[in-house]
């Protein structure tokens, strides 16, 4: 990935009615599962544990947890090991494509030569690195080890330590004085730190472990720890003699880490950590017994000067232990899952769905939870509370009890729930749905709900020769409809439009306008051809009614727009059309030839499109312009892939749902309002140590907005952005605004409706 610098708010300002106001306009934020932690890492004042999508900082001293990600400067995700320098000024950041990350509070460099090689396809994760000095390190890979210069931030030396040129995968290293320890696929190794590295004559193999591949590896005061690969035993080595250490392997854990601590050894299992002394003898375990460890699931673990015990926990983040009695745990709020394939809105905040298809829509049978963030906080429900169902593709509330609401489940039919309860499973046996042709008898394929202008909740249903149906939810009765040439048609995705005709995507061939009449239902389709609706592909993964009623198809190939939808049934046209724009004197297709997965609008019915392999677009109203358009080379996306997006309209923030995981961008733009009664100036203040612009939303359509200070001084005008307002703090003339208090002068179209709010800007020293 390319460096690039980024602004980032640390902090929440909270409003005088305790609703947080969230990010600034302009920045983004990232929503990763923090908690599941590996690497556990002794800084000067910070305790570091790393997850595969970032890092947890714990100040002992203060008692604050904060995170870092790609959005406040890591490289990448997928970390997969972690180690703090000498000095503790720093760390040593490993990632599964051979990258490394050299992170201090004050910057991070990337280690990208081994990726960039493409030497060892397969091979080339980093799996443990150690420090030899502040500028001098090393990593065991896939293929070897490497020695690292971190003055240059370049790989200095690679060692296969074979005389062949073969290569041998290396699991652990440890240092002691001059000497560089490593265990191996074959073996356990020695060479001496000041010796020609690059010679195979250097490198010494252990007599005792020669040819048997060894895991993990502690070197402390001339004793050794090793764990042969598959093993349960962990052996002790001293003086050339090699015993079993007595631990209990009862129950099977598995050795996850070995370490060096003052007094000897700490061993990390699954379900504990166990203090090894430097005669061979096992002293206390901590563990799940412990008070207020409940599920410990240790990774890693260390013991700083006081005799504090720090765990990388899975799933709780960091765990500490300072006294004999009692854990304390420290995380951040996260999602318990990166998984994103569909984002819906609700009453409050953002749901995340866990389940998936693939890409011919087959059943993925994933269930990580229905996930919820209400802008500060995150919850789940958990895959028990479903009912056995995986792949939730689509949820539905309703609109007249916001505790109220439908799942569809591709495979176990429609779950519906009050609150966090599910109250019911709709399925073949007691509605109208039917099951998935050629499949199981309980295979009941639902992927879209609609909440009809009749107060009724609509569902697709695929591979049924009924795909559509409708709910009551007063009287509970259900009952099918047939959808011409779809019936028996793998379907998903269900719209209505203002007409209330319905739309349901077809996985081969197109969508189709299904108009309801009592029992019986009048069709037609869009497809590829003039005259049926001119689509350049069959497959169109999204489409959305935007603000004018016009129907917005992404397709496999490129953008299309259905400006005459409520044609479907009066025998007009109902072609879709590319949109057009000249480059240098030419015309072309907006978004010609890409492979469109996700669309949605924003409050000014901007189009945020997102694509398979070229990253998320923001187009105008027209889709004429193209006013952003973020990659995972430009922008902290994860990947180019963007699978699914979601608009909170009261607050403008973008969420972009990658198959690597959930980002968000808080954009210009956020609803309108019907008048001035809810504005809100944030941040308000803009403190010193705050960065990027000031914001007025809760505008309605088309305000007006000046910006003047205290003595009448015009510093900056303009429109708002569906229902916001943004100014960037530099006046007119490019002077950066000073400390002070500014005004907001703002008024309607017509100017009937007028309102003036303040903000305050507090700079720091210059």
């Amino acid at each position: 990935m390319k460096r690039f610098f980024l602004i980032v708010f640390a902090f929440l300002a909270v409003l005088p009615d305790g609703m947080a106001q969230g990010i600034p306009v302009g920045t983004w934020r990232a929503h990763f599962p923090l908690r599941a932690t590996h690497s556990v890492a002794l800084l000067a004042e910070d305790v570091l544990v790393a997850s595969p999508y970032g890092l947890l900082l714990y100040d002992p001293v203060d008692k604050v947890t904060t995170a870092a990600t790609v959005v406040e400067g890591l490289s990448d995700v997928d970390l997969t090991c972690a180690e703090a320098s000498p000095s503790g000024q720093r760390a040593l950041l490993g990632y599964s494509d051979g990258g490394l990350d050299i992170w201090s509070h004050q910057d991070v460099r990337r280690i990208g030569d081994i990726p960039q090689s493409g030497a060892y396809p397969g091979q080339s994760a980093i799996r443990a690195v150690v420090f030899a000095s502040e500028q001098r390190a090393f990593a065991a890979t896939g293929f070897g080890i490497v020695e690292l210069n971190l003055t240059y931030g370049v790989v200095q030396g690679t060692y296969l330590l074979r005389a062949d040129g073969g290569t041998t995968p290396a699991y652990d290293l440890s240092i002691e004085g001059d000497s560089l320890f490593a265990a191996t696929a074959s073996g356990l190794w020695a060479v001496s730190l000041s010796d020609p590295l690059y010679l195979p004559a250097s490198w010494v193999p252990h007599p005792r472990w020669k040819d048997q591949p060894l895991t993990h590896l502690a070197v402390h005061q001339g004793r050794f720890l090793v764990q042969p690969e598959g093993s349960l035993d962990v052996w002790f080595g001293h003086a050339g003699n090699w015993t079993i250490v007595p631990l209990d392997t009862a129950n099977q854990p598995v050795v996850r880490r070995l370490r060096a601590r003052p007094s000897g050894f700490l061993v990390v299992r699954s379900y504990g950590v166990t203090e090894v002394n430097l005669d061979a003898s096992v002293g206390p375990t901590v563990s799940s017994g412990f008070g207020n460890n409940t599920g410990f699931n240790p990774f890693d673990a260390a013991v700083d000067a006081t005799g504090t015990l720090y765990v990388a926990n899975l799933g709780r983040g960091l765990t500490f232990i300072d006294n004999p009695d009692y854990a304390q745990h420290r995380a951040v709020q996260d999602p318990q899952s990166a998984q994103a394939y569909a984002l819906e809105g609700g009453p409050v905040g953002l749901h995340v769905l866990t389940g998936a298809v693939d890409a011919t829509w087959t059943a993925t049978y994933t269930n990580e939870g229905i996930l919820h963030f209400d802008g500060l906080r995150w919850t789940a429900i958990q895959e028990s509370a479903l009912g056995g169902a995986k792949d939730i593709l689509d949820i539905q509330f309703d609109p007249s009890d916001a505790t109220h609401w439908f799942a569809a489940s591709w495979g176990k039919g429609v779950l519906e729930f009050s609150g966090d309860q599910l109250v019911q499973i709709w399925n073949q046996s007691n509605s109208s749905l039917q099951t998935a042709a050629g499949s199981g008898p309980s295979d009941v394929r639902t992927g879209g709900l609609c909440w009809g202008q009749d107060g009724a909740l609509w569902v697709s249903n695929a591979l049924s020769a009924q795909p559509l149906h409708r709910y009551d939810p007063t009287t509970q009765q259900w009952q099918g409809y047939s959808a011409g040439s779809f019936n028996g048609e793998s379907v998903k995705t269900l719209l209505q439009d203002e007409d209330g005709v319905f739309w349901l995507q077809s996985r081969t061939e197109g969508w189709m306008a299904i108009q309801v009449s009592g029992s019986s239902t009048s069709t037609r389709r869009l497809t590829r051809g003039p005259g049926s609706g001119n689509l350049p592909s069959t497959s169109v993964p999204a489409a959305v009614f935007d603000h004018d009623g016009e129907l917005w198809l992404g397709t496999s190939d490129g953008l299309m727009v259905c400006f005459s939808p409520y044609n479907a049934f009066n025998g007009k046209s109902i072609d879709a059309q590319y949109l057009l724009v000249a480059e240098n004197g030419i015309n072309q297709r907006v978004l010609n030839g890409q492979n469109i997965l996700s669309m949605a609008l924003d409050g000014a019915n901007r189009k945020w499109i997102g694509t398979a392999d070229a990253g998320v677009f923001l187009l105008s109203a027209d889709g004429l312009e193209t006013i952003h358009h973020f990659t995972a080379e430009n922008s902290p996306l994860l990947s180019n892939r963007v699978q699914s997006i979601y608009v909170d309209q009261e607050t403008g923030e973008v969420y972009f749902g990658t198959n690597r995981g959930l980002l968000s961008y808080r954009a210009t733009a956020t609803q309108s309002a019907a008048s001035y009664a809810g504005i809100e100036v944030f941040p308000n203040p803009l403190k010193p140590e705050d960065f990027g612009p000031m914001s007025v939303r809760g505008l309605v359509p088309e305000s007006y907005v000046k910006v003047t200070n205290t003595n009448g001084r015009l510093l900056y005008e303009g429109y708002a952005t569906g229902g916001q307002f943004t100014w960037d703090t530099y006046s007119l003339s490019g002077e950066r605004a000073p400390s002070g208090i500014y005004l907001f002068w703002i008024t309607d179209p017509l100017g009937t409706q007028t309102a003036v709010v303040q903000g305050v800007i507090v700079r720091g020293n210059p």
